[in-house]
């Protein structure tokens, strides 16, 4: 007998095969039969005839860290089909935190607008090690699977506070061992945010020394990198240039084009990815279907005005010379940072959360500067003394025809990098990534096919993540299945109003266990946390998740290396 059968949908498997009707039969977490008209009874059947049933999708690219431990059934996740969540992206991690309290708090201030703030979070924010941070996630009752990577940012603050010096010998040495320790934990590899303080500071023999460390334990890197806009192709080069040092697996984050007048340079940036594979390089991107991206307030920032963390840089605007110092370097392109407000208009940077003046959200800086009578870099440095440097930013500076390059590239996968809170407005690809890939790309404008999509969504991301037996409708998988009406599977999120669900999404199982039902979540908690040890490599063994404890998994579960 069978725990559950679905009848009569049409199975876009992952791979890429066509789509096919036909029945699937799961007992306990995994599938077990795949048929058409499968006689053999089962404990619960569901009707799925008319709907797109495939694996669950799995978000390579999100900062759910503290929201899982929060907010543990996900429902911004959960209700738009995805089944396993990858957090510690863009160098943000909650572990391994500084000893040093005030460097602590420093670093909490400077993470807590991509991380998210949450009622009762622990005091003092983050995890000493990364074994505790671990322990946390097995321990809550969470409604989907995650994964995490460790976050450069934590590692270099740990051994050297904020900063702004290149590393010494020792010091690589020491984040190495940090690293080596997360890996050891199941971190499935180390995420770089060099756009960000503390990673903008790092340099070459820094960067390749910590992916020879990831490349010990068969992990990936995935990289923010330096520029997106004037330094694109250069910040690519510098990635690829350390996957070929190294060998090892490099993952550009959020692969994008920023500012109108570099627009159409995609091209030539997926042809240089391209090019890496050519040659034996491991090298792959993801990114998310909207044009506008979301950051934090102070990422428009030179580096030099952050070196120190948050309070240093409020002193330092505070000082009429070094404010006028700021000031003058916000005006123009610079050679040695990329000044994203320059390159996309202080018009087109819209303020989504403020805490301190709830009466900017939704407005762009040139909006608050004509609110506050002065030019907007000054309505901008006023703004982050407002909030004490807290916030997020919505900034509206890329091309749809550049976003459709990516999403077609082959080796392109799909994540969401939106910034939970239970505060403001955040983007609405927290919400509405997935319906919104399907809906736009596939059914709308057919840029892809639907198998082509949901293996992008699926499958491909199971594969470069190392997640196991995750990503695709065959037998022995583990049964995590999105169904959905293709038809009605859309994006409610909007800009002007983002915390919204999608419609047609009907089920949504995870390890065998019905989390979703006609659009509510339901009352189980099946998800895992999935992490991945080096097979053959490093300094131990074998590749485990977190074995189901509720009765949905098997003894022994496995997540197998490749």
């Amino acid at each position: 007998m069978f725990d559950v059968l679905i009848r009569g949908g049409t199975i876009v498997d992952g791979t890429n095969r066509k789509r096919y009707v036909g029945d699937i039969g799961i007992v306990a977490d995994r599938i077990e039969a795949i048929g058409t008209d499968i006689d053999q009874r089962a404990k619960q059947t569901i009707d799925a005839s008319g709907l797109i049933v495939c694996p669950g999708f799995i978000d390579v690219h999100s900062h759910d860290d503290l929201a899982i431990l929060h907010q543990p059934e996900l429902p911004f996740k959960l209700l738009q089909g995805v089944t396993t969540t990858i957090v510690g992206n863009c160098g943000h991690s909650v572990a391994p935190m500084p000893q040093d309290s005030s460097v602590r708090a420093g670093l909490r201030q400077y993470m807590e607008p991509v991380l998210g703030h949450w009622a009762g979070a622990r005091e003092p924010f983050g995890y000493p090690e990364i074994t505790d941070f671990y322990d946390d996630i097995v321990r809550v009752d969470k409604s989907l699977n995650v994964g995490a990577l460790v976050g450069h940012g934590p590692l270099r603050v740990r051994v050297m506070g904020f900063s702004d010096a290149p590393a010494t010998v020792g010091e690589i040495e020491q984040m190495q061992r940090l690293l080596a320790d997360a890996m050891e934990a199941g971190a499935l590899g180390l995420s770089l945010g060099l756009m960000y303080v503390p990673g903008c500071y790092s340099a070459a023999q820094e960067l390749k020394a910590l992916a020879e460390t990831v490349r010990a334990y068969d992990g990936i890197v995935t990289a923010h990198i330096r520029g997106e806009g004037d330094f694109l192709l250069p910040s690519i080069r510098e990635m690829l240039e350390i996957a070929r040092a190294t060998g090892v697996s490099m993952h550009i984050s959020h692969l994008k084009v920023v500012g109108r007048k570099n627009w159409g340079t995609i091209d030539e940036a997926i042809a240089m990815i391209r090019e890496a594979r050519n040659v034996g390089l491991d090298v792959a991107c993801d990114a998310y279907p909207y044009a506008a991206g979301s950051t934090t307030l102070l990422s428009l920032l030179p580096p030099w005005v952050l070196q120190g963390g948050i309070q240093s840089a409020l002193s330092r605007l505070a000082d009429p010379e070094l404010r006028h110092k700021a000031h003058e370097a916000l005006e123009a392109q610079g050679s040695d940072w990329e000044n994203v407000a320059v390159i996309t208009g202080w018009d087109r940077v819209v303020l989504v959360s403020s805490p301190s003046r709830k009466e900017f959200e939704g407005l762009s800086v040139a909006d608050v500067a004509g609110k506050l009578s002065c030019d907007e870099i000054e309505a901008y440095f006023r703004v982050i003394e407002a909030s004490a440097g807290t916030g997020t930013i919505v900034i509206h500076h890329m091309d749809n025809r550049d976003v459709e390059q990516v999403l077609a590239y082959e080796h392109a996968l799909v994540g969401s990098d939106g910034l939970p809170s239970e505060e403001g407005h955040p983007h609405p690809r927290l919400y509405g990534t997935f319906p919104r890939f399907i809906s736009k790309w596939v059914r709308e404008s057919q840029v892809l096919t639907l198998e082509e999509a949901v293996r992008k969504a699926t499958s491909a991301p199971a594969d470069r993540f190392k997640l196991g037996d995750r990503g695709r409708i065959q037998r022995g998988a583990v049964a995590d299945i999105t169904i959905f009406d293709y038809h009605r599977f859309e994006d409610e999120a909007t800009y002007e109003n983002p915390k919204q669900f999608a419609c047609g999404l009907r089920y949504v199982m995870v390890s065998g266990k019905l989390v979703v039902r006609d659009g509510a979540i339901g009352p189980d908690h099946p998800g895992r946390f999935i992490r991945r040890l080096n097979h053959g490599g490093g300094r131990s063994g074998g590749c485990k998740s977190e074995v189901g404890r509720r009765g949905g998994g098997r003894s022994g579960d496995s997540v197998s290396c490749h």
